[in-house]
């Protein structure tokens, strides 16, 4: 019920997923689609890599951010273990700054991990 109202909303404002497809041996990746080239770079449309690099450097920045204010930094990312008490961790601290920023009306905060520090 929820979901396929979600899903009318984000068909009526033109809004899509950017996910990059991984490009394995013995398969070509529809043109249509990014597909990750090397460990960083895509290939696909232009406008979605460029949405994606955006993205991903917006996403890169405040996890870095989170890790440096927070102290994160000492954790090693040695298992799947530890992927998921980092990936925990780093939401955690993004969705309070968030909620921080719009409970105090400041919106403009919203990604300012360092304004609460």
């Amino acid at each position: 019920m929820w979901s396929q109202a979600i899903f009318d909303l984000l068909d009526k404002l033109k809004m899509s997923q950017v996910i990059a497809w991984r490009k394995l041996k013995g398969r070509v990746n529809p043109p249509e689609v990014l597909s990750v080239k090397d460990r960083i770079d895509v290939e696909g449309p232009e406008w979605m890599r460029v949405v994606y690099k955006r993205l991903r450097a917006a996403a890169e920045s405040f996890n870095g951010r989170a890790k440096s204010r927070f102290g994160y930094q000492r954790l090693t990312w040695q298992g799947l273990e530890n992927v998921g008490i980092h990936v925990g961790l780093v939401l955690m601290v993004a969705y309070a700054v968030c909620i921080a920023a719009y409970g105090m009306g400041r919106p403009e905060h919203r990604q300012s991990v360092a304004f609460y520090a």
